[in-house]
């Protein structure tokens, strides 16, 4: 039924741009009955007539000529709408991000259901992977798009990096075990009350913790080790021990009161997103990278290098 009446409004206003049923016939490859159907049932769904007979024309009446208003609004409503299914039919297929848990829980949600609006068609293939397995991935094809806490000058040959953002990290407890964390500033120190939740090696936030407690002399009698995140934030919230977690993942615990951060000299730790350099690139993996290059406040920033000195810094910019 729409399409009908979208065919007969096209009718009319092509009759009104050339003056004449017989061009507007031509134009359209219809046959003059055919137009003649038309104007007849426009004139049914708006009850009034719209043509008259001036000797051998037709000629639009006073209700004819207040209709052209509303036809072009309904046709140019029709445009939009077919270049939106256009646009939508545009991003299919599979787009395969990877991306370590943290990120992948607590930060790319909000952005892939940006990229969902857009382009609902898209099958996602999320894949929840170590910054070292990010890198080899995207290395040998088998992500569109990655993110990483680490990345080295010698990546750069085939893959191409933005800055996503940098986040603060902290020694994290539970609410209720809070009293008895220690002051992560002080040095030479053994913690035997609660033990060390962390990832196991290799690991950024790992790599971070590590580092941090050696240089100040600070070790743990007991450790817990884990592959998730989400599981070590949950150990923490129920007094399990102590865990070095960046802030974006333990926001919304932080502000319900349930986690806590210890004092400690500060901390940080950016993460980065790249492409294979030779890699097609998608209309929807064009559409994503414009969500987090707007998100990461460079849209269509420059890549990232590393100086010549720094070739194996983990954090090349």
């Amino acid at each position: 039924m729409i399409r009908m009446e979208l065919k007969i409004f096209t009718t009319f206003r092509t009759i009104v741009r050339t003056g004449s049923f017989t061009k507007a016939a031509r134009l359209l490859s219809y046959t003059p009955s055919t137009i003649t159907f038309h104007i007849a049932q426009l004139e049914k769904l708006t009850g009034v007539p719209l043509f008259e007979k001036s000797g051998r024309r037709m000629i639009l009446t006073k209700a004819g000529e207040a209709l052209i208003p509303y036809v072009d609004e309904v046709l140019a409503a029709a445009n939009k709408i077919k270049n939106f299914q256009y646009g939508i039919a545009a991003y299919q297929g599979t787009l395969t991000v990877g991306a370590p848990e943290s990120l992948l829980c607590f930060r790319l949600p909000p952005l892939l259901k940006r990229l969902h609006a857009h382009a609902p068609r898209v099958d996602l293939r999320l894949r929840s992977l170590t910054s070292r397995d990010v890198v080899a991935a995207l290395s040998d094809g088998q992500l569109d798009v990655g993110f990483a806490y680490a990345i080295h000058e010698r990546d750069k040959e085939n893959l191409a990096f933005w800055t996503f953002e940098e986040s603060p990290v902290h020694f994290y407890t539970s609410a209720g075990t809070a009293a008895w964390c220690p002051d992560f500033r002080e040095q030479e120190m053994e913690i035997n009350e609660m033990p060390l939740i962390t990832m196991p090696r290799p690991g950024e936030i790992r790599q971070m913790a590590d580092d941090y407690l050696r240089e100040r002399g600070i070790s743990f009698t007991n450790m817990i080790e884990l592959r998730s995140t989400q599981t070590i934030i949950n150990l923490v919230e129920n007094d399990m021990g102590i865990a070095l977690l960046p802030d974006h993942a333990v926001r919304e615990r932080r502000a319900l009161g349930r986690l806590t951060a210890a004092q400690s000299d500060p901390m940080t730790v950016t993460s980065y997103y790249g492409v294979h350099r030779n890699k097609w690139r998608s209309p929807a993996m064009n559409l994503f990278l414009e969500i987090l290059g707007e998100e990461s406040g460079h849209p269509g920033g420059e890549e990232l290098f590393c100086d010549e000195g720094d070739a194996d810094a983990a954090d090349c910019r």
